[in-house]
């Protein structure tokens, strides 16, 4: 029943200071903590499992051993879920808050403790390098996200694109990608349609946790699906090898992606070079609340010389105490070189789908 882990919580903690006086040498071993002072065993199981004979919890305690599961998510939200209750971070209310009994370097101490359940963790990059997501540079952290990202071009020729964007990882590095992007054009004569789908993978090459620095390297495959004889889609399959990259800093973050977008009948397109820089100041460490960013975005064409750069603010919102769902609204405008619109309106829902539902 669902009171049963608060009540297994509290039975616990009349003994811990008794437990600390007897063993002060251990109050800072992460094992002794969870396993014996903290009794976090006798909920998630000694092995983390989350199998404890006897107890029955619902929802029942997750999988610790479960890599994906263990890494995806930094540790400043394992800790505050431990110090502050499942609620901290729209949890189940059965995980208790022990912040009256545990010091932060206590709770700090379980959670490493936790995260050796992973018995490959050093194949997984860690929750902290999954920096927020910027409207334009690719990330390098691999997702499992589902989004819908509309926007609006004012210029000469007007056009609204609406993406449809789902993202799945697989293994501990690596992620696919599919891109449906819808338009209307309101050039003479109007147009709207299906452009071209988009297919990618991406593989993180390096990361460092303690640096907060992460490499990834990825290809996306452009197919002429869109009807290229009214201007929606390019008409030719294109292949854009990319590598991105983010590193966290103590108040800021700043990711970059550079792609390379190369039609595969070279008589049939333009050879482009995109580069990208994303600066983030977030303005909490919770995962509901405002995130402002800003973006320099730059096109050249490798053919003719000609390029465009451009400026992209933003606005991060994290919608839930989770994290996992969020929305996002920026503006684009040109700042040097070609001037392909005057400005641009960007945004898009974001869903995490591995860590809960769109609604809770």
């Amino acid at each position: 029943m669902k009171t049963l882990w608060i009540l297994t919580g509290l039975s616990v903690l009349p003994g811990m200071a008794l437990a600390q006086a007897e063993e002060p040498q251990n109050v800072l071993d992460g094992e002794f903590l969870y396993q014996e002072y903290a009794g976090c065993a006798s909920c998630h199981g000694a092995d983390g499992k989350g199998g404890v004979e006897g107890v029955t919890l619902d929802p029942p305690p997750p999988d610790l051993t479960d890599c994906s599961f263990n890494t995806r998510e930094p540790r400043r939200d394992w800790q505050a879920v431990i110090a502050h209750g499942g609620p901290a971070r729209g949890l189940s209310m059965t995980m208790p808050a022990y912040d009256e009994a545990l010091t932060p370097e206590q709770i700090a101490a379980i959670v490493e403790y936790v995260k050796t359940f992973c018995a490959e963790r050093e194949k997984w990059p860690a929750g902290e390098l999954n920096f927020r997501r910027p409207h334009l540079t690719s990330k390098a952290y691999p997702e499992n996200e589902a989004l819908f990202i509309p926007d609006y071009a004012h210029g000469e020729s007007p056009a609204a694109t609406a993406k449809f964007v789902y993202e799945r990882r697989f293994g501990s590095r690596a992620n696919w990608e599919v891109t449906l992007p819808y338009t209307a054009e309101w050039a003479s004569p109007t147009s709207s349609g299906v452009g071209d789908l988009e297919v990618s993978a991406k593989y993180a090459i390096l990361y460092d946790y303690a640096a907060l620095t992460i490499v990834s390297g990825g290809i996306e495959v452009g197919m002429p699906t869109g009807k290229s004889a009214v201007g929606i889609g390019s008409g030719v399959w294109k292949a854009s090898p990319y590598i991105a990259a983010g590193k966290g800093f103590a108040g800021f973050t700043l990711q970059a992606s550079v792609k390379l977008e190369t039609p595969l009948q070279p008589e049939a397109g333009e050879t482009e070079l995109s580069y990208n820089l994303a600066f983030t100041l977030p303005l909490t460490q919770e995962k509901k609340g405002f995130f402002p960013m800003v973006e320099v975005n730059g096109i050249s064409n490798m053919e003719n010389g000609q390029s465009q750069l451009l400026l992209t603010p933003q606005l991060y919102i994290g919608l839930v105490k989770r994290g996992h769902v969020a929305f996002s609204l920026g503006g684009q405008i040109p700042v040097a070189g070609e001037k392909p619109f005057d400005y641009r309106l960007l945004g898009f829902l974001l869903w995490e789908y591995a860590d809960g539902g769109i609604w809770w």
